[in-house]
């Protein structure tokens, strides 16, 4: 089983676009989308229907997502991030259709499969970034399989323990070339990040994602160039805050 991962779109149409078009060249079975369809960016509606269209078998609610819905419910949103992003989500509940929210409210907090399983943020909290190998460490009694993939960092990584005799050995790897394979080793406890579609925070301003091969053990992340000046001027026209055209250039 080939399964398409990707995370963190958060509005960005162009680069959803960018993305689905370079995965539909390569095979795979199915996708896992692993939260934050909205938030920052100036389509959410068009990311709905993309997600839509890429019909993953395993949607997992974000941080921002679930901000969202508590705000369209009348609510106030127990973890509030900074004026910025609830200003934009606000925006975004005002904006987005009746059928785009009811496909939000179908998206679950996790899911476990047959040796692996997926969430949005971590598994000891649900929003924790799980940036650090301390974080990694906090999170690998939590584990019911030995991969779980995350995303909410928007860095596309791996956090390995390998076990010897004298304990868990970790490993991170970040993933910063625009192809790039890693082979899980046996009996290992990962959890890996595919990085984020539409805001990518490494330094690198490419969509990124990947495929998790089940036969091989291996994921391969891919990053690809979207139409960014498109965005921008999308921003620009629709009267969203400069800071978000300019980190795009930076991918921050």
């Amino acid at each position: 089983m080939r399964y398409l991962l990707l995370s963190d779109v958060h509005a960005n149409g162009e680069a959803m676009a960018a993305m689905v078009k370079h995965a539909r060249l390569r095979r795979w079975d199915e996708a896992v989308f692993l939260g934050d369809a909205v938030g920052y960016y100036a389509e959410p509606e068009r990311v709905i229907e993309q997600l839509r269209e890429l019909d993953p078998s395993v949607t997992i609610l974000g941080n921002h997502d679930a901000m969202l819905l508590t705000l369209v419910d009348g609510g106030t949103p127990d973890h509030k991030e900074d004026g910025l992003v609830m200003e934009i989500l606000a925006r975004h509940a005002h904006e987005l259709s009746e059928d785009g929210v009811a496909y939000l409210r179908e998206f679950s907090s996790g899911h476990i499969a047959d040796g692996w399983e997926a969430t949005h943020g971590a598994l000891r909290s649900q929003w924790e970034y799980l940036a650090t190998v301390s974080n990694a460490q906090g999170n690998v009694d939590h584990l019911s399989e030995r991969i779980c993939f995350v995303g909410h960092t928007h860095v596309p990584v791996v956090f390995a323990a390998v076990q010897t005799p004298a304990g868990d050995m970790w490993r991170t790897v970040p993933f910063r070339k625009e192809n790039s394979i890693y082979r899980i080793p046996p009996r290992a406890k990962i959890f890996f990040n595919p990085g984020s579609v539409g805001q990518p925070r490494d330094g690198i301003p490419l969509a990124s994602y990947a495929i998790f091969d089940t036969a091989s053990s291996t994921v391969e992340i891919f990053r690809v160039e979207f139409d960014l000046l498109g965005v921008q001027r999308t921003l620009r026209r629709q009267g969203y805050p400069e800071v978000l055209a300019h980190r795009l250039v930076v991918g921050k």
